[in-house]
């Protein structure tokens, strides 16, 4: 080898440690910038005081923030003991198999100690062995139920507490209430799983798939890779792991295409939209000039306002819950935002798409805690479901605009009676106020916000707002239904009636 040759060989190899060390460099940044800006810390006061339910565990904690309240979280506790006995004793049957598998758990948690601390801020007062048993503690619990559900393993102990399943379900994706990622990584990396061995998955996508299935699968069907967040390295915990898939969902959502059989049902459509609009067009001229001025709604929306949803139904916007399209759906805790969460669209023919929201026990929770990660990760460009539940909230102002989405499945209440209206309007005020100071038209419902509110300011629409508020207490959709069909046939027969004289 010549020393010309030499000089070429050593140059590479100082490339090649140059570009390891910039490479882990880059890896070390961002993981600082992702402990930094998803930081599980304590939800600000202001939060929390208005909604302290919302953010604290009832059956089970995870992490240290709400670790030490035996009295309300017991049964969780001797839960997770004994869900650590049933992940060892799986792949090891023998005692002295067990004690070395607790041994690595120990072991690999220890050697990232200072990162999971550093995932807590300033939060944490602990010895380094307490921490170290929380974290595999709580990671095992975690992955063992995770197992459970994804191979369907019947778990009498958390069935046998009252709503067990529903609350813990709500636990884990509760703000306050999360291990890192990669503690859960380093333990299923370290786990002996039967069942799992055999799919291929690497720990990163096997434990990504496990807790999508849970959260957002369906019983019986894999998510498959089109519901994955593209960089697992860049998730925090599970609740991001949710809001990833939550908004993965919707950036790939389309609505189905409209089906047009021809240009005589074109047209046809065409002509019934016209004729459906007819009273509007007879009867405001007369009756609006009347109107008391005192009584006249002159909808002149400022900057962050929406118009209501029985403002909007009186503008002619009819709502529609969102059909699954195209995209991934989500099942699970996340289907309570519907099978495509946020996705909320106009369409030309005046439907206002919108996802079908299930209230129940989990959804305040899951709203709530859903947008403090995003506040806390003090990111304006993607606050997702903030921008959502706020432009819900202002929608949502009375009974009647409650009455007017829950009449059109956008939302369901399950289980509601004679006050379900009442608790869909409770519901948007308590997750609205906490929604924060949300710039409507910078997210990306901000075409849709124009839309309508040029739709509000429209003299026509707002003259018929007026004159429907004012003048009509029976359905007026049925009356307009009925005038345009009276028009309708009454055109028909003059029409045929001017031909046949010819």
């Amino acid at each position: 080898m010549s020393r010309g040759e030499g000089i070429t060989v050593n140059l590479e190899r100082m490339a090649r440690r140059l570009m390891q060390r910039q490479e882990a460099a880059a890896s070390d940044e961002e993981r600082r910038m992702m402990v930094s800006t998803h930081r599980v810390s304590p939800v600000p006061a202001h939060l929390r005081d208005a909604n302290p339910d919302a953010y604290t565990p009832r059956f089970v904690s995870v992490g240290p923030l709400h670790r030490g309240d035996a009295r309300r979280l017991g049964a969780g506790e001797r839960l997770k003991m004994a869900y650590l006995h049933s992940l060892i004793s799986r792949g090891h049957p023998d005692q002295a198999g067990q004690l070395a598998v607790i041994q690595e758990y120990l072991r690999v948690v220890a050697a990232r100690e200072t990162d999971a601390r550093a995932f807590y801020g300033e939060d944490v007062v602990m010895y380094a062995d307490d921490f170290i048993q929380m974290l595999v503690l709580d990671g095992c619990f975690i992955i063992e139920h995770l197992a459970n559900v994804a191979i369907g393993r019947e778990e009498a102990s958390l069935h046998a507490t009252p709503f067990g399943p529903v609350q813990l379900s709500v636990d884990l994706i509760l703000a306050e209430n999360q291990i890192p990622f990669f503690v859960l990584i380093d333990l299923v990396r370290s786990t002996k799983l039967p069942e799992f061995a055999s799919t291929g998955y690497s720990p990163e996508v096997l434990l990504m798939k496990l807790v999508l299935y849970y959260l957002a699968g369906e019983k019986g069907r894999d998510m498959g890779h089109d519901a994955l967040p593209s960089a697992v390295d860049g998730i925090a915990h599970i609740l991001h792991l949710l809001h990833a898939t939550v908004t993965v969902a919707r950036t790939k959502w389309e609505p189905p295409p409209r089906i047009q059989d021809s240009a005589v049902l074109g047209t046809a459509q065409e002509v019934a939209r016209l004729l459906r609009r007819l009273p509007l067009l007879l009867l405001v001229p007369l009756l609006y000039p009347i109107l008391p001025e005192e009584s006249k709604w002159r909808a002149s929306y400022g900057r962050d306002d929406v118009p209501s949803a029985s403002d909007l139904k009186r503008m002619w916007v009819r709502f529609k819950k969102a059909p699954r399209g195209s995209g991934p759906a989500v099942g699970g805790i996340a289907s309570v935002m519907g099978p495509v969460p946020l996705a909320v669209k106009l369409a030309h023919e005046d439907k206002l798409r919108l996802p079908q929201l299930r209230v129940e026990l989990r959804t305040a929770a899951l709203l709530l805690n859903l947008m403090a990660f995003e506040q806390s990760a003090g990111k304006p460009e993607a606050q997702d479901v903030s921008a959502y539940v706020s432009f819900m909230a202002k929608m949502v102002q009375s009974a009647e605009d409650a009455g007017a989405l829950t009449a059109s499945e956008v939302v369901v209440v399950v289980g509601g009676g004679g006050e379900s209206k009442e608790e869909v309007v409770r519901l948007f005020r308590q997750v609205g106020a906490a929604s924060g100071e949300v710039e409507l038209e910078r997210s990306y419902l901000g075409r849709m916000m124009v839309e309508l509110r040029d739709r509000s300011r429209h003299p026509l629409f707002m003259m018929w707002a007026d004159v429907k508020r004012n003048y009509f207490t029976v359905p007026w959709a049925v009356v307009a239904e009925f005038v345009a069909f009276v028009t309708f046939v009454s055109t028909i027969v003059q029409m045929y009636s001017s031909f046949k004289s010819k």
